[in-house]
């Protein structure tokens, strides 16, 4: 049965890879100035740790930057709030305890085809049990 993990293959202190090894080949795992490894027959690969390497992950993972600190699975959005620069996960309108991301002016263009509205918030609204009430 294959195990498969995600992990770094570094060719350089600033040049690496996020690949896919099976964690039946990895003969032990230690740690070397820190930084805790795999051994296989063929290589050393490092768990994935730096945020460069996290957020080269996410992206081959499908999740796009939406801002400095937020990377999303775009096709969980519902709708972007232009006057909050927020995206939503649930149909609005959404209550102040909603999920939400920020999105940054920067980044206004990974956004572009999701449906936008100009105020999807309705300060009343309240979660009971999962379930949105207005």
């Amino acid at each position: 049965m294959r195990r498969p993990l995600h992990v770094v293959k570094r060719h350089s202190k600033t040049d690496f890879e996020i690949v896919e090894i099976d964690l039946n080949d990895v003969l032990y795992v230690g740690t070397h100035n820190g930084d805790r490894f795999l051994q296989t027959h063929d290589d050393i690969y490092y768990y994935i740790k730096s945020p460069e390497e996290q957020e080269r992950f996410l992206t081959s993972q499908g999740f796009v930057k939406v801002d400095r600190c937020y990377m999303v699975q775009m096709d969980k959005v519902e709708f972007y709030d232009e006057q909050r620069y927020r995206l939503y996960f649930e149909k609005e309108p959404v209550g102040k305890d909603a999920p939400s991301a920020p999105v940054s002016r920067a980044h206004l263009k990974e956004i572009k085809n999701i449906r936008v509205v100009s105020d999807g918030y309705a300060p009343n609204a309240m979660r009971r049990n999962g379930i949105l009430d207005h």
